[in-house]
């Protein structure tokens, strides 16, 4: 058990230190942007939006990538 133990540390600790972005499935991104799930489309079929197409899975969208986006694309009201 000690053994099994440590080799799950292991693990999590090459995972944490992974250069692997962490990749959003769409209920994250929503909860990430702070939109309703039904919403997300909205945003994921815009033109330049970033997604990683990921083989025999659903498509992510890495977090990093997407507050870049969203930092480029926001605009805001001058007053």
């Amino acid at each position: 058990m000690k053994v099994l133990i440590e080799k799950l540390d292991e693990i999590i600790k090459f995972f944490k230190k992974s250069s692997f972005p962490e990749v959003m499935d769409k209920k994250e991104l929503a909860r990430y942007i702070g939109i309703h799930e039904n919403n997300v489309h909205n945003y994921i079929y815009t033109e330049g939006f970033p997604y990683l197409k990921q083989p025999g899975m659903k498509d992510g969208y890495p977090k990093q990538a997407v507050k870049k986006w969203l930092e480029e694309h926001t605009e805001y009201y001058r007053r």
